[in-house]
């Protein structure tokens, strides 16, 4: 069994007995043995604060709602906010109380994914604070040998993809910060309390660990295999199966034809997945109480699945099958949230998979090098 950076006392009570904590985690911020950190630090240690990411420190809130700064119920302690209005990163006045900012997340080997953003902005404002912080590691449940996509235009770097990473980066989080002080030159005193027992080839279903969802749309390890590619339609007219009980693991519109789709996304070929015709009705986000129709995935061996890949091969099905099919608005910026969070305008002007995955693979390979600089396992 993998062990967890939160489950390693003895290195814990090193880092942090006599200091002053605070906290940034979510609802899979959790040990092994189902204990929430924010109980195992102040049992232990003198934690002040906690910080709240996207989803809250207790993970229940939507994606993209704001988290409030007020007192956690459960525990007592405030809870200072990282994703407000304009809000990314801890005050200086409330890290002057602190010597410490611990982070514990459970990342999805993903640059779309806002926890890794949350990281980056931490480390930027402890090191102008002149504070430490220290990463409980948790495994990346992709595992760490494969990359996928593009490492991002620069013009549509945000919050959903703040660095020039690949979509599928390979790293755990310990491993994003570390590349993010090396390549970025934050100056941050940081350490990473690392995983015991994980290897690179591990995905998350072999490392013996219960599943915590790191999300409220991430509610299973399908889910999350397949994040890195349905993803892709949340910037489309395109559900991607929020609001259901399938998030991410099924895809449709009013307009599309479900046994057609099905029968042509498997025609692809895909490895380690599979599709169904399927018909569902999200309660939330795009389409509440319509009946929509698409196809459900079926990821039947997880090691084999390229979520990249799969997604550019279906976003580009439907983008050339359906006239219906249309990128939601560009904002005021001018710029659209499909290119925001593929790190391109390629999927959304009508190149081909073929050509838009040979680009992302040569992206993907030129990273490579910087990606192996940072490896703790």
């Amino acid at each position: 069994m993998v062990k967890l950076g939160i489950d390693r006392h003895d290195v814990l009570s090193s880092l942090f007995a006599g200091k002053r904590l605070g906290l940034i985690t979510g609802s899979s911020g959790m040990s092994s043995d189902h204990r929430y950190t924010i109980d195992v630090l102040k049992e232990s240690f003198d934690l002040r604060a906690l910080f709240g990411p996207e989803h809250g420190v207790r993970g229940v809130l939507g994606p993209g709602e704001t988290v409030e700064s007020k007192v956690d119920t459960l525990s007592g302690l405030p809870v200072y906010s990282l994703f407000g209005s304009g809000t990314r990163c801890p005050d200086k006045e409330i890290l002057d109380t602190l010597d410490i900012v611990v982070f514990d997340l459970q990342d999805v080997g993903s640059r779309y994914f806002t926890y890794a953003s949350s990281l980056f902005c931490l480390m930027q404002g402890c090191a102008e604070a002149g504070k430490k912080v220290v990463v409980l590691d948790r495994p990346n449940p992709l595992g760490g040998d494969l990359l996928e996509g593009n490492t991002h235009d620069e013009k549509l770097l945000s919050f959903i993809g703040l660095t020039k990473t690949p979509i599928r980066h390979g790293l755990t989080i310990g491993e994003l910060g570390l590349y993010y002080n090396g390549e970025y030159g934050l100056g941050c005193d940081y350490t990473v309390v690392p995983l015991d027992g994980w290897k690179r080839s591990t995905y998350f279903d072999e490392t013996g660990l219960p599943f915590i969802k790191a999300s409220p749309n991430l509610p299973t390890f399908d889910s999350v295999v397949l994040y890195n590619g349905t993803c892709l339609f949340s910037g489309t007219n395109v559900s991607e199966g929020r609001g259901t009980t399938s998030p991410f693991s099924v895809v449709g519109a009013p307009y599309i034809n479900p046994i057609t789709l099905s029968a042509e996304a498997n025609r692809l070929g895909l490895p380690g997945v599979s599709f169904s015709p399927t018909m569902f009705m999200p309660n939330f986000s795009k389409y509440p109480g319509q009946s929509l129709s698409g196809v459900q995935i079926h990821v039947e061996k997880p090691h084999e699945v390229r979520p990249v890949e799969l997604g550019v091969r279906l976003f580009c099905l439907i983008r050339d099958n359906y006239e219906e099919f249309a990128p939601l608005a560009a904002g005021q910026n001018g710029i659209y949230h499909v290119d925001r969070l593929s790190g391109s305008d390629e999927l959304r002007t009508g190149k081909s998979a073929d050509d838009i995955l040979e680009n992302w693979d040569r992206q993907a390979k030129a990273f490579r090098p910087i990606h192996d600089k940072y490896l703790l396992y």
